[in-house]
């Protein structure tokens, strides 16, 4: 019974070292810099090609792209629509204030016969 233990404890011992030496040979590797932001990360003569997008994030950006060019539309329409409204404003003023115009001349006369 001593002899199994002694074995499997070899063999523990033996993995172990293999281990350690297996991770500080990996150590010492020198390390690859990453590449700048922007760079081509593709071997030259290799053609990248781009996964498909997922169905869910090619709808999301849809709709997103929808809301905005609605977004852009109603505030274009809101302004026409404020300055549709100033401008009867406007008139409805200067007609006010024609016909005020014209009654007070009205009432002068009639005060001078």
């Amino acid at each position: 019974m001593s002899k199994n233990r002694t074995l499997r404890t070899s063999a523990l011992i033996g993995a172990l070292a293999a281990g350690l030496m297996s991770a500080t040979a990996f150590a010492q590797t020198p390390s690859t810099t990453a590449p700048a932001a922007g760079a081509n990360t593709v071997p030259p003569g290799y053609t990248q090609v781009q996964p498909p997008k997922d169905p869910l994030v090619e709808r999301r950006e849809q709709r997103r792209e929808a809301r905005q060019e609605y977004a852009a539309e109603k505030k274009a329409a809101k302004s026409e629509y404020k300055q549709d409204v100033n401008a009867a404003k406007q008139e409805r003023k200067d007609a006010y204030k024609a016909a005020n115009e014209q009654a007070t001349q009205q009432l002068q006369q009639g005060t001078k016969q």
